[in-house]
């Protein structure tokens, strides 16, 4: 196909629709990248093929504008989200950055909430999700399993000769990670506050950073203070104060609230940060000085220090773990982390939180359970993405990371 067929079939796209809500990219600056990028060749081609499957399901659909599409073919969904991040086109084909809308328009996407790492339908992860496999989750010993633990030790630590994490679990979502690490640290607060344990009759708090988001999942919606407001409209949060908070790299503060802590007799079960934050206030970084002093404090005072690398993984400096972040190499590993969102290439919902040996040892089977944990086809998907992770990948995540923050600082 060549530029000139790729133009007529945008044009074919654009007709017999609605009025667009999305417009998309110029015809111009299609042709500009139509010969940069072969993704985009194939995008338009699939979006061909898939919209005269559609037009024969759906034959009276195409008739209305963009805006009344969206709203009739999501009629009988319960968006957990607010209307207005709803977003205003309706995808037909994707390949890479490139996503061509029923209605004939051409965009460029490298969002993905946080998962497209590799873009869209990237072929070696297809791969890896297409190849036989057994119906299997933990209970089931699988070669897969064997060859992620492997490929996970391997990426983290290896700026330090060594992986920190013995142990890992497989979920399905970053809240449902960050609920199991939640479980742990219960089981290790009921030791540590029951009549013969340290902290005996101390109330129980949790700490986290001021504006964090790490789910909405109960726990993790408890120790999420970007979104702690929302949550209050339910009767199981409206008399819950369990939670401190703590500005981002605030060290002085930070020694404060565990003063606190002790002059008050709390038992400060679990501190919680990202180590770069997203959703709440997206970009703010830990410093190594602020990870250093939370990671004295805690282990001083029995708590549990867990970071959430959900939205950083992989995105940030090219590394999965925050023990390989510049300026941490050294740095002693937090009790758990947890990745999901671009280790999932955005194409099977995985997540995994790595423990620590001494953290693996707290849990007790049966505190947890999930019917799809660990199965082997979500393992082959994370083994196709650490493949794909080496020094050219992660020297060009770190290069065009500083190219858009320049950038956004010049606008």
């Amino acid at each position: 196909m060549d530029r000139i067929e790729a133009i007529s079939i945008l044009h074919k796209l654009r007709q017999d629709v609605g009025k667009a809500a999305t417009i998309g990219l110029s015809d111009k600056h299609v042709e500009k990248f139509f010969y940069l990028d072969s993704n985009l060749a194939t995008a338009i081609q699939m979006a061909e093929v898939r919209k005269d499957l559609l037009k024969k399901e759906f034959p009276d659909l195409f008739a209305l504008d963009e805006d009344a599409l969206i709203k009739q073919i999501q009629t009988g969904i319960l968006n957990f989200y607010p209307v207005d991040s709803v977003s205003p086109y309706i995808p037909l084909a994707a390949k890479g950055p490139w996503i061509i809308s029923a209605y004939g328009a051409v965009i460029y996407d490298t969002g993905g909430y946080g998962m497209l790492g590799f873009g869209h339908h990237p072929e070696l992860i297809f791969e890896a999700m297409s190849r036989p496999q057994v119906i299997a989750n933990v209970m089931t010993p699988s070669f897969s399993q064997y060859r992620t633990v492997n490929k996970l030790k391997q990426a983290i630590g290896f700026s330090r000769s060594h992986c920190p994490y013995e142990k890992f679990v497989f979920m399905n979502s970053g809240s449902e990670a960050m609920s199991v690490a939640t479980r742990v640290i219960d089981i290790n607060a009921r030791i540590m506050t029951d009549p013969d344990g340290r902290h005996a009759g101390k109330k129980i708090m949790l700490l986290g950073l001021e504006r964090a988001f790490h789910g909405r999942t109960d726990r993790p919606a408890q120790v999420s203070d970007s979104t702690l407001g929302k949550c209050q409209i339910m009767a199981s949060f409206r008399d819950r104060k369990n939670l401190l908070t703590v500005p981002a790299n605030d060290v002085s503060a930070l020694v404060e609230i565990f003063k606190y802590a002790d002059k008050e007799n709390v038992f400060i079960e679990g501190f919680f940060m990202e180590p770069v934050q997203g959703e709440g206030c997206p970009g703010q970084a830990i410093t190594p000085e602020f990870y250093r002093k939370a990671r004295e404090l805690t282990k001083k005072h029995g708590s549990m220090l867990i970071v959430d690398s959900i939205q950083a993984a992989l995105r940030t400096h090219g590394v999965l773990s925050i023990v390989d972040y510049p300026g941490f190499e050294n740095e002693e590993a937090p009790d758990m982390e947890s990745f999901s969102k671009a280790l999932n290439a955005a194409q099977f919902p995985l997540s995994v939180l790595a423990l620590r040996k001494e953290s693996a040892q707290i849990y007790k089977p049966g505190v947890y359970g999930n019917t799809m944990t660990t199965n082997p086809r979500a393992l082959d998907v994370v083994c196709a993405v650490l493949d794909r992770m080496n020094e050219k990948v992660r020297a060009n995540i770190v290069d065009k990371g500083r190219e858009f923050l320049l950038k956004l600082k010049q606008l």
